[in-house]
């Protein structure tokens, strides 16, 4: 029974490993599929207004978010924004005076 529980452990922990590799692509396939979509947002803009050109002269509001709940977000948004520069800004004095030992 022991054996069977520690090769169902095995298994498991195996399996979860490779999941987590499994979306990960090298540098130089990212940028190869970015490459791929370059330029795709700019070519849709440019298609809806070839589609529409008065859009921007209709008088209906756009569906979305209410005031409050985007101004939350946004406030939210520029919270973990300066959050994150305060943690990079202590890890950058770090890595300087860390990085100094070592020859590359």
């Amino acid at each position: 029974m022991l054996k069977h529980t520690m090769l169902i452990g095995l298994l498991v922990g195996l399996s979860v490993m490779f999941l987590g590799c499994a979306g990960n692509l090298p540098q130089t396939q990212r940028a190869d599929v970015l490459d791929a979509h370059y330029k795709e947002s700019l070519e849709t803009a440019k298609n809806d207004q070839v589609l529409n050109p008065e859009a921007g002269k209709e008088p209906t509001p756009v569906e979305g978010f209410d005031g409050k709940a985007a101004n939350a977000q946004i406030e939210k948004y520029r919270k973990a924004l300066k959050e994150e520069q305060e943690v990079s800004q202590s890890v950058g004095v770090g890595k300087s005076i860390s990085g100094s030992s070592f020859s590359y």
